[in-house]
């Protein structure tokens, strides 16, 4: 039986948890997603989550993760390290700088779309190089950057964000892990 997006997205969600729980370290977890998403029939799926807790064939739908809107109000917010990332999120940057860094992010879904709206503030996604990412938002006296090469990203099976929403007297920028033009960003 050919599989389809909801049974990858459903093995997606239990490496997710298999990797938070400590069941999966994350260089496992990478090989085991990108077989998921590159997996043609459910009998390719079974096997990526058969030593786990909680494999494919046991598993309900699962709540998708907190969609509750990430602000950054006159001050300095940054959101990263291993969290799932819900499939829509709503960042906001009033008059600050919201840092969302998506290199240990746990992708549940192929898609994920980012409702960015940077109003007088700066909104910053950090991507690691198998994400590709489309920009489909807007800009009024405003800036919207995207790094070279965005949307060819090295692997095509692999994650996909969209960036929707609007800057306004703003920036939204968009730059990869290691991005060599600055590399004292990554400490900071």
């Amino acid at each position: 039986m050919r599989a389809g997006d909801v049974d990858r997205d459903r093995v997606a969600a239990v490496l997710a948890d298999a990797l938070a729980t400590g069941h999966l370290d994350p260089d496992e977890h990478a090989q085991r997603l990108e077989a998921a998403y590159a997996a043609r029939t459910v009998a390719e799926l079974h096997p990526l989550t058969a030593d786990l807790p909680v494999s494919a064939t046991e598993l309900q739908p699962v709540a998708p993760p907190s969609t509750t809107p990430v602000t950054a109000l006159f001050s300095k917010v940054r959101r990263g390290g291993q969290w799932p990332v819900p499939p829509t999120s709503v960042a906001r940057a009033r008059w600050g700088k919201l840092v969302i860094d998506l290199r240990h992010a746990v992708f549940t879904r192929r898609e994920v779309v980012i409702e960015a709206d940077a109003f007088c503030g700066l909104i910053e996604l950090v991507l690691p190089p198998h994400v590709r990412v489309y920009d489909e938002g807007s800009a009024l006296f405003a800036k919207r950057a995207l790094p070279m090469g965005a949307a060819d990203a090295t692997s095509a099976d692999g994650p996909m964000v969209r960036i929707t929403g609007r800057a306004v007297l703003g920036q939204v920028r968009v730059r990869r892990a290691g991005d060599a033009r600055h590399p004292w960003r990554e400490w900071r």
